[in-house]
């Protein structure tokens, strides 16, 4: 189950607030912090095809997983889970060229609506550090993920 967790919190990855329109395009941090919020939203709402589709067809992540497998977990997970908040904080984004980037954030997820900081440690929720990396083809697609454990003061 541990493992089923930590896939479905790889493909959270999860996002902040959206940045205030601004009027004119979108930087590609903007986009990267976009991608991340829809991840956001497609979770909560139990999405697996959403998200499936937000993943680069060369996935691989930290266990080796592949897209097919990933997006069989998170249906899987998301027969056995009927609510899933999440609260996030983005950190670094990093752009390697022009069509690839990383980013850093932190994820606390749990079974219910998570408010503020003070109620993730409250509601107990598991709290993950993430990075990823993201590739563009007319849109960001995650083409890797790491995870491991993280503590309540890395959402500070």
């Amino acid at each position: 189950m541990r493992k089923l967790l930590g896939r479905l919190l790889l493909l959270l990855w999860a996002g902040g607030s959206l940045l205030a329109c601004s009027g004119g395009p979108d930087s590609p941090e903007d986009e990267i912090r976009n991608f991340i919020a829809s991840a956001v939203e497609a979770a909560e709402r139990r999405s697996s095809d959403d998200l499936s589709e937000m993943i680069h067809e060369s996935y691989l992540d930290q266990s080796g997983y592949n897209k097919k497998r990933v997006a069989g977990m998170l249906r899987l997970y998301f027969l056995r889970h009927k609510n899933i908040h999440l609260f996030t904080r983005i950190g670094e984004i990093e752009l390697l060229g022009e069509n690839q980037a990383t980013a850093r954030l932190h994820v606390a997820m749990a079974g219910s609506v998570i408010s503020d900081i003070d109620a993730v440690s409250a509601l107990r929720a598991r709290v993950y550090g993430f990075e990823l990396r993201l590739v563009r083809q007319d849109e960001w697609l995650l083409q890797h993920a790491s995870w491991k454990p993280a503590s309540l003061v890395d959402l500070e």
